[in-house]
């Protein structure tokens, strides 16, 4: 993720003026355009899916 994530619509990319709307699910910014939309919902995914990549389970 870029280090500019929390100005830019984590679905598009494009770089926000203002902050109006969060993603709920991901906490992220999301521009007018992208809320609420099939891109924003397979962003969503695509994020969730990442945060374990590299993670084992230690509980054996």
């Amino acid at each position: 993720m870029e280090k500019d994530f929390a100005t830019k619509c984590f679905v598009c990319g494009k770089k926000l003026e203002e902050i109006k709307n969060i993603n709920m699910v991901t906490n992220l910014p999301v521009c007018d355009d992208c809320k609420d939309s099939d891109q924003e919902k397979q962003k969503e995914k695509e994020a969730l899916d990442s945060l374990a990549d590299g993670f084992v389970c230690g509980c054996i």
